[in-house]
This record gives structure tokens, sequence and C-alpha cells, in this order.
């Protein structure tokens, strides 16, 4: 940590100080990466030295790349029984490890991260931890006791995020949801989106649930992924698919040809405010992306089984994102929506009135501790 101090001559309360934070930012996934990936850029902006590392998982590398950033790749996603994940958060503690010695970070700022806030508290490093999950019970249990300070919106209720954190951490709120950061910083292109080989209002966004997560643990869900996209090449849209693991890929592969020269599958990197903004409609089985695309004004639709705080908070503030069960009530909802222009700078405004953006909260959470 790096001070720096100035006093004007005769006048003592004219004290600056500066800190130069090293921070270790550790990322797990693609929304993640896409957030960070921002917050690590205007972290070495305003002077901080910044470790950036993160796990092999569909699209978490690419989207850190396309920020610019070169992370460390460390351990993968573990698809297995809860013996293989802890035999996975135990190898990547290991090798994040290596890494963050050499580093020497002051803090580590993480969602809830369970080899990472083990790695940062047994090492003395201060953990800084955002979360707008709580729901997701296993990463929360076991990372939000370890952090000092949890970020969180106050679209979730205050005693869901304090039941796991120890009494005297610190708990900060903000009114915003995650999504609001990268997408004020952003602005859709028309030209990716006609490179893929698609036209504005004439393609639907598919991501499918992540089933094999900890937070999917006791949920069941009827929704029909084969019955969705038959539903969606039938009239006359296109398909843009985001798969999550290999066996969403072979849902595609096992099509028809026809049907599936209609089908973009995405891998590597992909630009999600330009999907989203220009899409038809976005179908997810998590909330991220449903909520992204709900506040580009784009139809955002959900089949999560669970409750979801923050996406409470979208729809009161009149957003188009909507909860379904079943593939039928998806395509109803698609099928009823209206294609209209949408202004960019009107649609951004907007969201920068509603909400507040929390690379912003960050930076100055960082310039209190």
């Amino acid at each position: 940590m790096v001070f720096l101090a100035t006093i004007n001559k005769g006048d003592s309360s004219n004290f600056v100080m500066v800190v130069d934070f090293r921070v270790w930012i550790d990322v797990l996934t693609s929304k993640q990466a896409t957030l960070f990936g921002l917050l690590a850029r205007e972290l070495r902006r305003v002077g901080h030295d910044v470790l950036v590392t993160c796990r092999d998982y569909e699209y978490t590398v690419g989207a850190l790349r396309r920020f610019e950033l070169e992370p460390v790749v460390v351990g993968r996603y573990v698809i297995g029984d809860s013996y293989d994940k802890v035999l996975g958060d135990a190898d990547r503690i290991f090798g994040l490890a290596v890494y963050v010695e050499r580093f020497k970070p002051d803090l580590l700022i993480a969602y809830p991260n369970p080899p990472a806030a083990r790695l940062a508290f047994g090492t003395g490093i201060k953990y800084v931890a955002i979360t707008d999950s709580p729901h997701a019970y296993v990463p929360s249990r076991l990372s939000l006791p370890l952090a000092d300070i949890v970020i969180a919106s106050n679209c979730i209720p205050e005693e869901d995020i304090r039941k796991y954190m120890l009494r005297d951490s610190r708990l900060v709120r903000y009114e915003g949801v995650d999504e609001v950061s990268w997408l004020i910083r952003s602005s859709p292109d028309l030209s990716y989106v006609r490179s893929l080989g698609l036209e504005p209002g004439k393609y639907l966004v598919l991501r499918p649930h992540e089933h094999h997560a900890t937070y999917y643990k006791g949920l069941s869900t009827v929704f029909d992924l084969e019955k969705l996209i038959s539903g969606v090449l039938s009239n006359d849209l296109k398909l843009v698919f985001l798969p999550r693991y290999p066996e969403h890929e072979e849902l595609i592969n096992k099509m028809p040809h026809p049907l599936k020269s209609r089908v973009v599958i995405i891998r590597g990197s992909y630009d999600g405010v330009s999907l989203t903004f220009y899409s038809r409609a976005v179908v997810s089985g998590g909330s991220s992306l449903a909520r992204e695309a709900a506040l580009l004004n784009t139809l955002g639709i959900t089949y999560y089984p669970g409750f979801i705080h923050v996406n409470e908070c979208v729809k009161a503030k009149n957003y188009p994102l909507f909860k379904v069960s079943t593939a039928e009530e998806a395509m109803e909802l698609i099928s009823k929506t209206e294609l209209r222009e949408k202004d960019v700078k009107t649609t951004l405004e907007r969201i920068k009135n509603d909400f507040k953006d929390l690379i912003e909260v960050v930076v100055k959470v960082l310039e209190e501790v």
C-alpha cells in the first residue's frame, strides 16, 4: 500500500492522503466478469494495482478479455456431486495461493466465493464481498461470514444478508442492481448483431438454467427447453443460444438441419448488451440476462423457480421482466410482444435515473477502507 501526503505551508488543515491499494479480484462467472472487468479498469485508472483471477467456466475468460484484461485462470467449474465440488474448491485454493502470495494484495473483491474467501481470511487479506443472491445458500454461508464489508442492493431485505454476516462486519447498501454498471458504460452495436446474421426483433436469446449449480439444489422446473426452441423456430424467429453445459449443445445438435441452421450458438465471448437490446425477447433459467434485457426495454423472461428480490425491484419500476413456469407461458408472452423502435440514449438515461451505479459504490467504499 502506498501513501502519498501533501501539506500546504502554513495550513495544516489542507492535508491530502491518497491510498493506492493492491486489489485482488476473483471472478467465477461471465456476469461477474462483465462487472469486474469494468471495475478492474476503473481501479487501475484511479491508481490501484489490480490482480484478476478467474476459473475456466463458459464465457468467463472471454468476457474478461473483451475488456482487454488477461486474467490468471485457476481451476474450473466442477460438474459433479458435493464431494467433487468441495475437492474442486480445495484445488482452487492451492492454485490461487501461489499467485496471491506473490501479489500480496491488501484486499479481495469477490462475490460469495468459498475458495477466495477462505484464502483471504487465512492470510489476513480484507474481503469486500458483493452479493445480489442470498438465495445461493452454500456459497453465501461459506463466504459472507468471512467478509469485512458486504455490498448489497437495498432491493434485498437487510436480514437476508445480515443472517450470513458476523456482527462486526459492515453492510453497505445501495439503490440499484448489478447489471446497471455495465449497461450505462455500454452502447448497443447493431453491426455486431448483423455480423451474426441477425436482424433487430427477428431473433430470441435463450440462456438455459444452471441446474448443476448449488443454488438450484432442491428446486425443480417443468420448463421444457426443447418445446420453447421448437416454438421459437416455428414462429419465423432465429435463436441465439448461450449454452451453460455440454448437454445444452446436444439439444441443438440433435435437431433437424433446417431448424438447426437457424440457431446461432455463441462460444467464447459475446456482446450481451447488443444481443439483448436488439432481440425480440430474452429467456433465461437464471435471472441476470433477463434483468439486463428488461432494463434495456426488451422483454425479459426468467423461468428460475425461486424468488429473487432484485427481480421484484426491476418489475416495480415497470421494466418488462416476467417470471414463467412453462415454455407455453413464455411463448404466449413472446407472441404478444410488439416490435417497436427503441432509442439508445433514452433507454440508458432512464436506467441512470432509476438506479445507482455499483462500481461507483465500490470505489467509494475503497476510499473509506
